[in-house]
């Protein structure tokens, strides 16, 4: 309750703020963007700060930019619950109940002739059950991201260690790093972040089970191909050979791999804009694939997220004059722009969906190779849908689960048979009611090499 009212007091300055600049500049529109961007974040505000000291000021609009990552979905639905609504938001791909509670707004609604040409040039882009959900086109396309390892160089040679090529490697690696490190260095990092199961380890380690939690194919749940990689983040962990999973959000993890503290982290491809640009890494680092299960070539592709821009929220839209929702349409135009994609991709932060962003980009010449062995997509593709946040499930989320396993506090073999029982129950249970259409969650999915 103390965390939620903190979070009101902030953003109840940050309005104050808003109202403040509104008042002292007049005819001019505040657009609020609460943002969950955190890789590209700095590049984000300098290009939104361009945009609203040029054209922005030109049309008297001006976007605000409030960020949160560590804990955004949990926030910013407490305080949709309790009424406050910003004018755009990212919803991403697996907020369906937040489309279904009306606090996303259908964009081919809308009656903007830029924007709907705007939709158009994504057309080629736009997926069933990624940008359209519950039949309404919520989100643009933004990128693909391929998950990754990063690696720390120095720490490898420094402990004459070979890159890891499986999960035991890591765990070596990890044990041999951490104990030669004197209380300063740590083999593998990890983060209170609410995703770092679900998708620094489930997604990413795809590349060995060539299904996930969910399998579309049969429509059941199985956590269990996951025994491996969690099993060996338990041990790093309760052997004292991990850093942050007791106090580290994500991105101060991601600062303590820059500053040279960590050997190995997994890394979205967004996290080169990271370790050049938000915390420009002081050690030498480089990219490799996911570690396998098992010794060999991994058996199937690597996964990539698919990811949506920000959404408008219908609250905030629907209950605003002519002239902000106009001034919304505009901040959402700009922040889906190829100029914007363009200066992102151009840094390193991403990969953007349409191939003439990449093809008439030139990127920094500062780039290195780390962003070369990122941005290899050979064998990657799209990681499946997966209906979790529909689910009517009684009792502890996978990743609840998980981190109690990681801790010892729980054991595999029956929290796992349980987590699976009673996610196939909601699954079902969900089925049967047939107030959802879950056709899209249906379907062949093949990730083979």
């Amino acid at each position: 309750m103390k965390k939620f009212l903190a979070l009101l007091l902030t953003l109840v300055l940050c309005l104050g703020l808003s109202a403040g600049f509104a008042s002292a500049e007049e005819d001019v529109e505040v657009v609020q963007y609460y943002c969950s961007v955190g890789a590209y974040l700095i590049k984000l505000q300098e290009e939104i700060d361009k945009w609203n000291e040029t054209t922005g000021a030109e049309e008297g609009v001006y976007i605000e930019l409030i960020s949160n990552i560590n804990t955004y979905g949990t926030d910013l639905e407490a305080l949709m619950q309790a009424g406050t609504f910003f004018d755009l938001i990212d919803v991403q791909t697996n907020r369906q109940t937040w489309i279904e509670r009306g606090w996303v707004k259908d964009l081919e609604t809308i009656e903007n002739e830029e924007l709907q040409a705007l939709i158009e040039s994504y057309e080629p882009y736009i997926q069933n059950g990624i940008n359209i959900q519950g039949g309404m086109l919520f989100a643009l396309p933004l990128e693909v991201v391929p998950i990754k390892m990063a690696v720390n160089l120095d720490l490898f040679e420094k402990n004459n260690l070979e890159l890891p090529e499986t999960w035991d490697d890591v765990v070596e690696c990890a044990r041999i790093i951490t104990e030669n490190g004197n209380g300063e260095e740590f083999g593998y990092g990890w983060s209170t972040w609410s995703a770092m199961f679900r998708r620094l380890t489930f997604k990413a380690t795809m590349n060995s089970t060539g299904r996930g939690w969910w399998d579309p194919n049969t429509e059941t749940y199985d956590f269990s191909i996951y025994e491996t990689p969690v099993k060996a983040i338990a041990e790093m962990y309760q052997n004292g050979w991990m850093l942050g999973a007791d106090d580290l959000g994500i991105d101060e993890i991601r600062a303590q791999f820059a500053a040279g503290r960590v050997g190995m982290f997994p890394a979205p491809s967004y996290d080169y804009a990271v370790y050049t640009s938000q915390f420009p890494a002081e050690c030498n680092w480089t990219v490799i694939d996911m570690p396998t299960f098992e010794e060999g070539e991994a058996p199937y592709k690597g996964v990539y997220l698919d990811r949506v821009n920000l959404s408008i929220c219908a609250p905030a839209y629907d209950n605003s004059s002519d002239a902000h929702k106009e001034a919304i349409e505009k901040a959402f135009i700009f922040l889906n722009s190829d100029e914007l994609n363009a200066s992102i991709y151009a840094m390193g932060g991403m990969i953007p969906y349409k191939m003439e962003i990449i093809e008439n980009t030139e990127v920094d010449e500062s780039l290195g190779e780390q962003w070369t062995l990122f941005s290899d997509l050979t064998n990657y593709a799209s990681v499946m849908l997966f209906p979790d946040n529909l689910l009517p499930l009684e009792g502890d989320t996978s990743e609840t689960v998980m981190d109690s396993i990681m801790r010892g506090d729980l054991e595999w073999e029956d929290s796992v048979a349980d987590l699976n029982e009673r996610y196939n129950a909601a699954y079902q249970q969900l089925k049967e009611e047939g107030d959802i259409d879950l056709s899209i969650y249906a379907y062949e999915y093949d990730i083979s090499r």
